[in-house]
C-alpha cells in the first residue's frame, strides 16, 4: 500500500545532508529522501511505542481496568486453550 505524499521543506544540519549524499553516492542507500523517510518512520514508531508504554503503565494502576481485564481473561481461558501458536 502506497501512502499519499506531500512536498515539505525542512531545515537540516548540513553535515547530515552531506553524510546522506555520500551514502547515496556510494549506493549504501537509494537516496537522501529514502534515508530521511526511514529515519522519520523509525522515530514515529519509537514515539508511539513510548506513548503506548506510558498508557499501559497508567492502566496497570487502574483497579477497575485490571478487574475487567482479569474477568475477560477468565471468560476466555477455555477458548484460548483451543488455539495453538501465535495469532
Amino acid at each position: 500500500m502506497t501512502s499519499k505524499t506531500i512536498r515539505y521543506t525542512a531545515t537540516l544540519p548540513l553535515t547530515y545532508v552531506d553524510e546522506l549524499k555520500k551514502l547515496a553516492k556510494a549506493k549504501k542507500i537509494p537516496s537522501v529522501n529514502f534515508a530521511i523517510n526511514k529515519a522519520l518512520d523509525e522515530y514515529l514508531k519509537s514515539q508511539k511505542a513510548t506513548q503506548y508504554a506510558a498508557l499501559m503503565k497508567e492502566a496497570g494502576q487502574d483497579k477497575d481496568f485490571l478487574a475487567r481485564t482479569l474477568s475477560c481473561s477468565e471468560d476466555f481461558s477455555a477458548v484460548d486453550s483451543e488455539v495453538s501458536g501465535t495469532w
